[in-house]
């Protein structure tokens, strides 16, 4: 059955593409183009995952990696756990994003709030591909929460991935001397929703490090566009 959302995402992520490839109206030529190599290797880690997750390899180290978490981690750091998820669920990111973004174009900082929409959107479009593309059953070793869309990758990791690490974009352009505090606190995010995912039993860690490597990479490839770099 089609993703109801597959139309609306798809119409939303090319328009802020179109504009994010389009010259600047002003006729201010766009900042020189970042280098490419930290989102290309994002990228081959996450293939690599993918190769690994299709041919079965993985699959033993999953169920052990998620069954020895569920073990040893104490429960109330699971049940913190459990509140921390909903930070990447699809609502809450959707709710931040736009606000951060409003602000922004209100501020006059148009392509660091079109960075921020097109990389919460890009990144919610290819969740729904990758889940229907690949229709990875998710995990049942023990009781949890009954989930109709697929395992891979993990949807609430990967948005968060790629949000956390726009908004650690923006502010590195804003306030770069916390360049390291911002990039702390997007990784330290990203972390916690990526482990709450594995504590709840809902998704495969190959789920999780393939939807994180994803995010962030789809990120830094969109802050390169011409029309969501930085202006010099």
């Amino acid at each position: 059955m089609p993703n109801p959302w597959m139309l609306p995402l798809l119409l939303a992520t090319g328009y802020g593409l179109w504009l994010a490839l389009r010259r600047p109206a002003d006729g201010t030529t766009p900042a020189p183009i970042p280098r490419l190599h930290l989102p290309l290797f994002l990228l081959a880690l996450a293939l690599v995952s993918t190769v690994l997750m299709l041919s079965g390899l993985v699959s033993e180290l999953d169920q052990q990696l998620l069954l020895s978490l569920r073990t040893h981690l104490p429960p109330a750091l699971i049940a913190l756990l459990g509140w921390i998820t909903h930070s990447g669920s699809s609502m809450f990111l959707t709710l931040l994003m736009a606000s951060a973004s409003g602000y922004l174009l209100a501020r006059g900082q148009r392509a660091n709030a079109l960075l921020l929409s097109l990389s919460g959107l890009a990144g919610a479009l290819l969740v729904v591909l990758l889940k229907m593309l690949f229709a990875r059953q998710r995990p049942a070793l023990w009781d949890t929460l009954e989930l109709s869309s697929f395992s891979f990758p993990s949807g609430h990791t990967m948005g968060t991935a790629a949000c956390a690490s726009a908004l650690a974009v923006v502010l590195c352009r804003l306030y770069p001397a916390q360049r390291q505090t911002w990039w702390g606190l997007a990784l330290g995010w990203v972390a916690l929703v990526g482990l709450s995912r594995l504590t709840l039993g809902v998704h495969w860690p190959s789920d999780v490090f393939t939807g994180a490597t994803l995010g962030i990479a789809l990120t830094l490839l969109v802050s390169r566009l011409p029309g969501c770099r930085q202006q010099p």
